[in-house]
């Protein structure tokens, strides 16, 4: 992933914010960040980007494929999360704060794309834009299909499948990030399956991709 820039919350007059903070001698707790953070204290700011980037953009780069929209998408989410962070009303689940947002900005993220194809504004934006470090050519023109048959899904069927298939989330636990019923991820999952199912089926190279990894199989 390299080295993400951070949301410019009033830190312009610093460098960019390396993912890995240094050293120190007290870690502090989520509570304090929130508190701070309330406060708009700068180094709050830095220690939750510090803390809680990594997460953030492996979700949305594993959803979107794509590193460049999941940078920008990623400081998007934390300009969310700063800018709301005094209607957490439990400051112990900031993790989970973040994580909600992510999945939020991701469900807009894709709507959005999907809208900007359908008036032929844009059509990329639905294939990895980097090659990922040991991946080879044969590798990465899978992937690059994989991600293909994902941008042919709606916004609440590819988080599901995502957050299910790629993240690895329980049935339940993907119902609580996305607000959804578990009969509607249910739905959500099993509508998904069936689609790569079929686009699989009728591409014998990325079905033995599939194979290989073990799709979970849902009721």
């Amino acid at each position: 992933m390299g080295q993400l820039k951070p949301p410019r919350w009033g830190l312009s007059a610093h460098p960019p914010l390396r993912l890995v903070s240094p050293a120190l001698t007290v870690q502090p707790d989520d509570p304090t960040l929130v508190a701070a953070l309330s406060a708009h204290e700068e180094w709050a700011a830095r220690a939750t980007w510090n803390r809680y980037a990594p997460m953030v953009y492996g979700l949305l780069d594993r959803a979107l494929g794509s590193a460049g929209e999941s940078e920008d998408l990623a400081q998007e989410v934390f300009l969310r999360v700063f800018a709301a962070i005094k209607t957490l009303r439990e400051p112990s689940a900031l993790r989970s704060f973040i994580y909600s947002t992510a999945i939020r900005m991701l469900r807009w993220h894709l709507r959005s794309k999907r809208i900007r194809r359908l008036l032929t504004l844009s059509d990329s934006g639905i294939v990895p834009d980097r090659a990922s470090p040991g991946v080879d050519s044969e590798g990465r023109e899978l992937l690059e299909r994989f991600y293909r048959m994902l941008g042919t899904m709606g916004a609440d069927d590819r988080t599901a499948f995502t957050l299910r298939h790629i993240e690895g989330l329980r049935l339940e636990e993907v119902a609580a990030a996305t607000g959804a019923s578990l009969a509607t991820v249910k739905r959500r999952v099993r509508r998904a399956n069936k689609r790569v199912a079929a686009m699989a089926k009728a591409d014998p190279d990325l079905l033995a991709y599939f194979v290989r990894g073990g799709a979970r199989n849902d009721p």
